[in-house]
Parts: structure tokens; C-alpha cells; sequence
């Protein structure tokens, strides 16, 4: 079956609302969490900010647990900053290694890991979100994670997901 276009007087204007306009980012999020997927996106959300000469941010959120502490929140968060700190810098070589600087964020007490990547994104005017498929949690056996299905299905920029 062939599909004839047929040019009419309203023809541009009916391609520039069909066929999409060209992406660009310019502002581009990577949400990671130290496992070798999240620096795997970080590594392909270098390449696209580098490519697009955009600014890169890598969030890590820090979430309350979601049972008492033994030695307090305080402690807990405390220990958890420090960790995401040590791979954190790993983060940053892998932009480095493409020629790039990053902004790191570090999220602490979020209730909702997807919330808090989702309102980081939109109160910072991201265009563009590049996360892993799975973190480090017990859900490594899912294809993709809950947190990388929440953020293709509720985020209001496009998202990139690094398998």
C-alpha cells in the first residue's frame, strides 16, 4: 500500500504540526544512585550534553526510610551523604572524561524517590531526564525499575533510559 501526499494551501502548516520539531536539550538531569547502570546513563547523558552544549546535573535522592532507625535519621543520613559522596566523584570523572563539568545534587528525606527526581526536574526547567533501567534495589530482577517506569510515565520532559 502506497500513501500519496497531495499538496494543498495548508500544507506547511499541517507538516509543522504532524512531523516533530527537532529536540534540543540544554539543560539535561541524570538521576543516579552509584550502580554501575546509573554510571553507564551517566556516561550516555555526557555524551548527549557535550553533543547538545548543555548543562548537566546529577541528582541523587536519599530517601526516609520507610521503618524507625536504630542511632537516629541523623545518623542514617549522614552515613548515606557520605557513600553517595565517595561514588558521586566517579560520576564526575565520567563527565570529565567527555570534556564536561556537572552539578551535583545530593536530595536528603525525599518520601518518594520518583517525586523528588520528577520536581527537581520541573523546578529546574530540565529538558531532558537520563536514568538506569534498575538501581541498587531489591527490584534488579524487574526489566525496568519502578522509579525509571514512573519517570517515562509522569515526567513532563523526555526521558532517556539506559539499559
Amino acid at each position: 500500500m502506497s500513501v500519496a501526499l497531495i499538496a494543498s494551501p495548508n500544507f506547511d502548516e499541517y507538516l509543522e504540526l504532524v512531523l516533530p520539531q527537532q529536540l534540543t536539550f540544554k539543560r539535561i538531569l541524570v538521576a543516579v544512585d552509584g550502580s554501575d547502570i546509573s554510571l553507564k546513563a551517566a556516561d550516555h547523558a555526557a555524551k548527549i550534553a557535550k553533543d547538545e552544549n548543555a548543562s548537566l546535573t546529577a541528582l541523587h535522592v536519599i530517601a526516609s526510610p520507610p521503618f524507625e532507625i536504630v542511632g537516629g535519621a541523623a545518623d542514617y543520613y549522614e552515613h548515606a551523604k557520605k557513600e553517595a559522596k565517595k561514588w558521586m566523584k566517579d560520576v564526575e570523572s565520567i563527565a570529565a572524561l567527555h570534556g564536561m563539568t556537572l552539578k551535583t545534587e545530593i536530595l536528603v528525606g525525599a518520601y518518594s524517590t520518583l517525586d523528588a527526581i520528577i520536581g527537581y526536574a520541573e523546578n529546574q526547567l530540565m529538558d531532558l531526564i537520563v536514568t538506569g533501567t534498575r538501581g541498587k534495589t531489591q527490584s534488579a530482577k524487574l526489566l525496568v525499575g519502578s522509579v525509571a517506569a514512573g519517570l517515562v510515565q509522569y515526567s513532563t520532559c523526555s526521558v532517556l533510559v539506559v539499559r
